[in-house]
């Protein structure tokens, strides 16, 4: 690339460290102006899962006990609340507080995605342009402003997926395991939704013994894998087994595979209310216990499939196709404004563009392969894994960066190419 050409692409690998710096913050403080903005103006309720999260966090800063707005301790996943109470502690419970961790994960999440896009192309270029697209990534805004588990999810999520090509390089692969390991016990206790993440931990251990061409290093990485994941989960599963009688992770997994696999399932989700078990759902959950109450769903939700595989399966089916669905506005939302609709479309603009692109990138040369393998495992075990239970277009979120990362390094690379050609003696 000619100097000229250097100086007129905003992308060019060719900027200073200092330069490169200065544009990764700039675009973080976008990012974090436009969710300020945003939150402002949503100024979203506590209700549903966010008073959860919110009671939680308030009766363990205030209190020191995690319980939810219905007296259960263990429904609601735990990481993200668990991350709210200190600072809840320090700043006050308040939704602005919660607003404001949000927004401190937004920023890590951006400097994660600025670094995959490095890794996975070698090129910082790919690393700014992934975090500009995340700081317009609408979805990815409108979860900053709520108090949502998704905030958590993704940076640990992004976490994971470096140690893993970390892995699979032999880029001391042991203590990337052991990182690896632990934010996967914390994404686990922040939502079962993690579960299959470790899925790209595996790829990157084959991909780790295919390279030393012995299996003994990638054991033993995958041993302290293991080990760092049970070395964090531990004192929640005591803290549970005090509150609930059982160490669990969550007894919301069993409610949630029971809303997905009922008569009154569709794929999507179906209010307890609305189920069989819906009539004496507050009467059996007082008598039961929050355990006991879960033991029951699971075993309806288990029944129902025996009884019923070929609907069972086809209801997974759905689910499977209804979490890449394009978020399309309601009737409601295209009729409350004009405004309200453009930004609708705009996301559902978004989203197609990015999951297109996405396919594509898998193809391109561009991207080293070892990546390919790491991301398309976690996206693969995040996608499959909802097949279990229920759909809501959000769950889909967390794996988004890993397909802006994808689409960010041949859009790079092509943007460089032009401006290549056009600081170019010939193209004069």
């Amino acid at each position: 690339m000619t100097a000229h050409a250097a100086a007129v692409n905003p992308l060019s690998s060719g900027l200073s460290p200092r330069t490169r710096a200065i544009l990764l913050v700039t675009i973080m403080l976008v990012a974090v102006g436009l969710r300020l903005a945003a939150a402002w103006a949503l100024q979203h309720p506590l209700e549903s899962d966010a008073l959860a999260y919110f009671t939680m966090a308030e009766g363990l800063a205030e209190r020191g006990e995690l319980a939810d707005h219905y007296g259960q301790h263990a429904f609601y996943s735990a990481g993200y609340p668990l991350l709210l109470a200190p600072f809840f502690t320090i700043l006050g419970s308040s939704a602005g507080t919660a607003i404001t961790v949000n927004l401190l994960l937004c920023a890590i999440s951006l400097g994660l995605i600025y670094r995959l896009g490095f890794v996975l192309s070698a090129q910082r270029s790919a690393g700014l342009l992934a975090a500009a697209a995340y700081a317009l990534w609408l979805p990815g805004l409108w979860n900053a402003t709520m108090l949502a588990k998704e905030n958590l999810t993704t940076p640990l999520l992004l976490g994971i997926a470096l140690c893993a090509i970390a892995i699979a390089r032999d880029q001391r692969p042991m203590a990337a395991a052991s990182v690896a390991g632990l934010l996967w016990g914390a994404a686990l206790i922040t939502g079962g939704s993690a579960l299959l993440l470790c899925l790209g931990v595996a790829a990157a251990l084959l991909l780790l013994w295919r390279a030393r061409g012995r299996f003994a290093p990638a054991f033993a990485a995958g041993l302290c894998f293991v080990a760092a994941a049970a070395v964090l989960m531990a004192p929640w599963l005591y803290a549970t087994n005090q509150m609930v009688g059982r160490p669990v992770l969550t007894t919301n997994a069993a409610f949630n595979l029971y809303l997905g696999n009922n008569p009154a399932a569709t794929g999507r989700f179906v209010s307890i209310a609305d189920t069989p078990l819906g009539k004496d759902w507050n009467a059996a959950r007082a008598q039961l216990g929050e355990v006991g109450n879960a033991d029951r769903l699971q075993a309806e939700a288990l029944g129902w499939i025996a009884a019923n595989p070929g609907t069972a399966a086809w209801l997974a089916a759905l689910k499977l196709l209804y979490f890449w669905q394009p978020n399309l506005p309601d009737a409601g939302e295209m009729a409350a404004s004009k405004a309200v609709a453009a930004i609708r479309l705009v996301e559902v603009a978004q989203y197609g563009l990015i999951l297109l692109l996405g396919l594509f990138a898998f193809a391109s040369r561009r991207i080293a392969p070892d990546a390919k393998w790491i991301f398309a495992a976690m996206i693969a075990g995040f996608w499959l894994i909802h097949a279990a239970a229920y759909i809501i277009v959000r769950y889909r979120d967390p794996v988004i960066p890993l397909l802006i990362v994808l689409v960010a390094v041949p859009v790079a690379a092509w943007i460089e190419r032009f401006f290549a050609r056009r600081g170019s003696p010939d193209a004069a």
